[in-house]
């Protein structure tokens, strides 16, 4: 009998967490899920702790082009029916993978499952964590989730010009207009332990995507280098919501300053680097059928 189910675990550089998240997985392993560890790690201790302790575990040498491109080249390798994504810093809660498994029923639908902070640090504007706690988040987070393989690549996986960030934001948009559900399964939990704020250079240069995103969209130059900036600062404002003025925040509002200017500073090369380069299909002809996002998604 074929398996059912691969369990894509992509991972760079952090086998400690890695070796967290395997063996809360081992723990609930039913006997048609596989694990497959994507990874795109700059070192050896990643094969090295897998070969050590878990040696039934498949590794797979991603291409180190990004996430995107890090999970692509796993979904083309697993063998299942199914593909559920894992993050590797990700806390799989008793019952996830069971409750995968009966929800595992249509074949051209989604699942996503709850990702949760739990830790002190949550409320804290120098900590980071993705979250999706229902159903009624607009768009899950890629760190949890599954969907059939074979829709999976019909859809053609993440776009792999994201290389730092918005994969998961697009890939989902995508499959919502080409009409595939995302169904909620509560059950599916994860815990996704907060991260250090990064450098306002890491910050800055997430905001790339956008660029690439509102060409997609059909955005002139002239209106992503005035939209831009004031999306920037909107997001960076809607940071604070709920925060009250104290050290934690005032720090952070010192990072959040050097990420504008430094976004700001980038904007023009970004622009130059992929005015003339090839755009999406899919979105160029959203686009062109008046269906792409307002203002174009800025």
């Amino acid at each position: 009998m074929s398996d059912l189910a691969t369990i894509l675990v992509p991972t760079r550089n952090r086998p400690t967490d890695l070796q967290r998240c395997l063996g809360l997985l081992l723990a609930q392993m039913p006997d048609d899920f596989r694990i497959l560890v994507c990874d795109d790690s700059d070192g050896p201790d990643t094969k090295h702790l897998l070969e050590k302790q878990f040696p039934g575990i498949c590794r797979l040498e991603g291409p180190r082009l990004g996430p995107g491109a890090n999970r692509n080249a796993g979904a083309r390798a697993a063998a299942g029916h199914w593909l559920i994504f894992l993050d590797d810093d990700c806390l799989p809660q008793p019952g996830l993978l069971g409750a995968y498994r009966a929800a595992m029923r249509v074949e051209d639908e989604i699942l996503a499952g709850p990702t949760l902070r739990s830790d002190a640090k949550k409320d804290s504007l120098l900590w980071e964590a993705p979250r999706s706690a229902s159903e009624k988040e607009l768009l899950p987070p890629s760190c949890n989730f599954a969907i059939p393989r074979d829709l999976y690549l019909t859809s053609g996986g993440f776009d792999e010009r994201y290389r730092v960030s918005f994969e998961d934001m697009e890939f989902f948009a995508r499959l919502r207009l080409m009409g595939v559900p995302i169904r909620f399964v509560p059950a599916a939990a994860v815990e996704h332990p907060s991260r250090p704020l990064p450098k306002a250079t890491t910050l800055a240069n997430r905001w790339e995507a956008r660029v690439i995103s509102s060409l997609d969209f059909g955005a002139p130059a002239r209106q992503i280098l005035f939209r831009l900036p004031r999306h920037v600062l909107l997001v960076i404002f809607s940071r604070f919501r709920g925060h009250r003025p104290e050290a934690d925040s005032l720090r952070a509002a010192m990072v959040y300053a050097a990420e504008y200017f430094l976004t700001l500073a980038q904007l023009p090369g970004w622009l130059r680097k992929y005015r003339s380069a090839p755009r999406s299909p899919f979105w160029t002809a959203r686009a062109a059928e008046g269906k792409a996002p307002p203002r174009f998604g800025l």
